[in-house]
């Protein structure tokens, strides 16, 4: 195989790893968890097949994540675990939301949620529910990123390189200037104040992507 097509395969591989795990983070964090995801996760391979390389964070959250199917979690404990994360109505023990970690006064739809609106207008996106909940959820950044990483696949496949480039450019810029200046801390505080192993791994997984994806 000559050298340039070993080079984009490589690269293919690496945005689809980064690209699927971004998606599984936002799905981990848009929605609680419900019966049919224990249920993927607990089918044999599934957790091992994590497309991230094992750094400890990986490995810890990995190793929880199936420690929560052993325990039997439920998915009503679950559900109580994220409400008291991210959604109330007592303070949040994990807010998801960028303006509350990168402003001073920790206000919701403050100029973090707007710059991600514009964000998201590079690829015709914007959030669910405009106006009404913050575009700066750290569940719908993950899922832009996911998004990203299929446009450039697809710029790969059609050798568009231009397109290429100006999405990988996209997704540098945005991890730079958002998740990796809040994520951590955010991810941090799901591990720390999670009651389930489940959230505790899913807090260990977001801090071992956003490790790997600073180095795109």
């Amino acid at each position: 195989m000559p050298a340039a097509a070993a080079d984009i395969r490589e690269v293919a591989s690496r945005l689809d790893g980064i690209g699927a795990a971004y998606g599984a983070m936002a799905r981990f964090v848009l929605a609680p968890a419900d019966e049919s995801l224990q249920r993927q996760l607990a089918e044999p391979g599934q957790l091992e097949s994590w497309p991230m390389p094992r750094d400890l964070h990986t490995t810890r959250g990995l190793e929880l994540l199936e420690a929560s199917t052993s325990e039997s979690e439920t998915a009503a404990d679950l559900n109580r675990d994220y409400q008291r994360l991210f959604v109330g109505p007592d303070s949040l023990l994990a807010p998801p939301y960028e303006s509350v970690y990168r402003t001073v006064d920790r206000l919701l739809f403050d100029e973090p949620t707007f710059e991600v609106r514009v964000a998201y207008r590079t690829l015709g996106l914007q959030a669910p529910h405009l106006n009404r909940e913050p575009d700066d959820h750290i569940g719908l950044e993950f899922s832009f990123l996911s998004s990203l990483c299929e446009h450039a696949l697809v710029a790969l496949a059609r050798d568009d390189r231009r397109r290429f480039d100006e999405v990988l450019d996209i997704h540098r810029r945005f991890l730079c200037s958002h998740l990796l200046l809040w994520g951590g801390d955010c991810l941090g505080l799901v591990e720390t104040n999670s009651q389930t192993l489940f959230y505790k791994g899913v807090g260990a997984l977001g801090l071992g992507v956003l490790l790997h994806a600073a180095k795109w």
